[in-house]
């Protein structure tokens, strides 16, 4: 069940982030960027009203159809997400401020992850909204 909403329909678009190899890092930091510039001096606001709070995460990505990107798992992609928004991102050894806003990945107590399917590869992206989680 969904509780207040902590963060509301935060869009990145242009790309679907790579699970593996080299562009891993450079695909964070795009997506870092993109949520850094879209909260602007609301991110710590933010921070302060998710903080230990129990979540619910939904998660959009919008891949190519008949594409390699419409072929991976959610679970992968939405990773690359949460990385993001933890304390650190990690790329093989390299580890980078990531945007602290989830601060441990057990205050998440359901994810929702969809895959839509896209006509163009310049619609693909991602869009999220964090929840407070609601017990029932």
């Amino acid at each position: 069940m969904k509780g207040d909403i902590l963060l509301q329909n935060i869009q990145v678009k242009g790309f679907i982030p790579a699970i593996a190899g080299k562009n891993v890092k450079e695909d964070k930091k795009k997506i870092k960027e993109s949520i850094e510039t879209k909260l602007g001096k609301n991110i710590e606001a933010v921070k302060k009203r998710i903080e230990s709070k129990p979540l619910s995460v939904s998660v959009t990505f919008y891949v190519q159809k008949d594409s390699t990107h419409a072929k991976k798992d959610t679970h992968s992609l939405s990773n690359v997400l949460l990385a993001v928004l933890s304390p650190t991102m990690a790329s093989g050894k390299e580890v980078e401020k990531g945007l602290d806003i989830i601060k441990d990945d057990s205050l998440i107590h359901k994810t929702i992850l969809e895959k839509k399917l896209v006509e163009s590869e310049k619609d693909e992206g991602l869009s999220f909204s964090i929840y407070e989680w609601a017990y029932s």
